[in-house]
């Protein structure tokens, strides 16, 4: 009988430390289930609110409106966006000023915010892809 050595596994950690260019903090993310869960909440929550924006009612409205109002309904959506981001940052991050602080650093964008959320999450995807260990597992596979 073979054995199929995993000692791959032992290198696993889905403990990463972020970093951001220009800001002296590091934090520190667990990329685990419950960060699993935390990210699809954040990134269902700003998609809601996305598609909210994009739909065909709401032009509608918005353009029935008066100037002013329309401005000061465009003004609360961005603002309940960025809140959402802002939010989200903070949950990903376990830091209750994170998504401030990169708010405040990169410009007062949240498209930036938007973009960072991704990062986070595509950092969360390398971090827990085993392909490599896969790739590197398959030189003892009988099969090939």
């Amino acid at each position: 009988m073979s054995v199929i050595s995993l000692d791959n596994f032992k290198k696993f950690n889905n403990e990463k430390e972020l970093k951001f260019p220009g800001i002296e903090t590091t934090w520190k993310v667990t990329f685990d289930d419950k960060y699993r869960t935390e990210a699809a909440f954040v990134a269902s929550k700003i998609e809601k609110m996305y598609k909210e924006q994009q739909s065909s009612d709401l032009e509608d409205k918005l353009l029935a409106m008066t100037d002013s109002a329309r401005k000061k309904a465009l003004e609360k959506q961005l603002g309940d966006y960025k809140d959402a981001c802002i939010e989200g940052i903070n949950t990903l991050l376990h830091d209750g000023k994170a998504g401030q602080q990169l708010y405040d650093h990169f410009g007062h964008s949240t498209e930036v915010l938007a973009q960072i959320i991704e990062a986070i999450n595509e950092a969360a995807d390398k971090t827990l892809t085993l392909d490599n260990d896969r790739q590197a597992l398959s030189k003892y596979d009988a099969e090939n």
